[in-house]
């Protein structure tokens, strides 16, 4: 608040002109009446009061509208994975796992990676490097939270509509065929999960690799929904780079 203007100085009034004997009329006489600064000062202390029972009303009752019902609470968020990148443990729901580690290269952090995760990690390990020129043919792992559109109701059709979602983002410039695919129920830390798998064959310009193997992992999570655990790497991935993922993959567990 601005501080207030200082009282003007007082004018003589005619009621404080000499009288005949020489000394003022109100001489020795109590003054009754109330100086206009303090009067002024009387009303702004009474205007701030009421303000601040207004606040303290409105402050108590900000969660509903002024002629309305009450106003409904925010939608929850949308569960996230954490990731401990020192460890490199992730987890979403109830499921755990820990991420591979070099030559495996991770994010420090989860993040989206449309099409197939709302919320993860997608880390990848070069094979073949340059092989265009410009970029690497990689293996890869993926985990976190399906997006919706990949959600079914049953983990079988999850796995299935992944797989076919990796195939198309991974290879989306070559022709590829299916070879060998796989699909099974399985028991994981004493709740079913549904495992895909399969091998994409192609035929690409610089790439000795004839085919990657795939696999995708559905897992149902407590809270509904799904985590999803993918890998894709190539044929001829060295095998320090196989028993990285390896160690990843059995890593794979629900921990309540």
């Amino acid at each position: 608040m601005s501080a207030a203007p200082a009282p003007a100085a007082e004018q003589p009034s005619d009621t404080a002109q000499p009288s005949d004997t020489g000394q003022p009329k109100d001489a020795g006489q109590p003054r009754t009446g109330i100086a206009v600064p303090v009067a002024v000062g009387v009303v702004v202390a009474a205007i701030v009061a009421v303000f601040a029972v207004v606040g303290l009303v409105v402050s108590l009752t900000d969660d509903r509208l002024p002629t309305g019902p009450a106003m409904a609470p925010p939608a929850p968020a949308e569960p996230e994975v954490s990731y401990d990148s020192l460890l490199r443990r992730a987890r979403f729901g109830d499921v755990v796992v820990s991420m591979p580690g070099l030559p495996y290269e991770c994010p420090n952090a989860p993040g989206e990676a449309p099409p197939i995760l709302v919320s993860g990690l997608v880390c990848n390990a070069a094979v073949h490097l340059k092989y265009n020129g410009t970029d690497d043919w990689s293996a890869t792992v993926g985990f976190g939270s399906v997006t919706e559109a990949l959600t079914k109701p049953t983990a079988e059709d999850t796995a299935a509509a992944v797989f076919q979602q990796l195939r198309t983002a991974a290879f989306s410039n070559q022709t590829t065929t299916i070879r060998n695919q796989d699909s099974e129920e399985i028991d994981l830390s004493g709740n079913p999960v549904w495992v895909m798998s399969g091998e994409v064959h192609y035929s690409v310009e610089g790439v000795p690799s004839s085919y990657d193997r795939m696999i995708v992992v559905a897992l149902p999570i407590e809270d509904g929904g799904y985590a999803v655990y993918f890998s894709s790497r190539p044929s001829d991935t060295p095998q320090q780079t196989l028993d990285v993922l390896d160690r990843s993959i059995t890593s794979l567990r629900y921990d309540k």
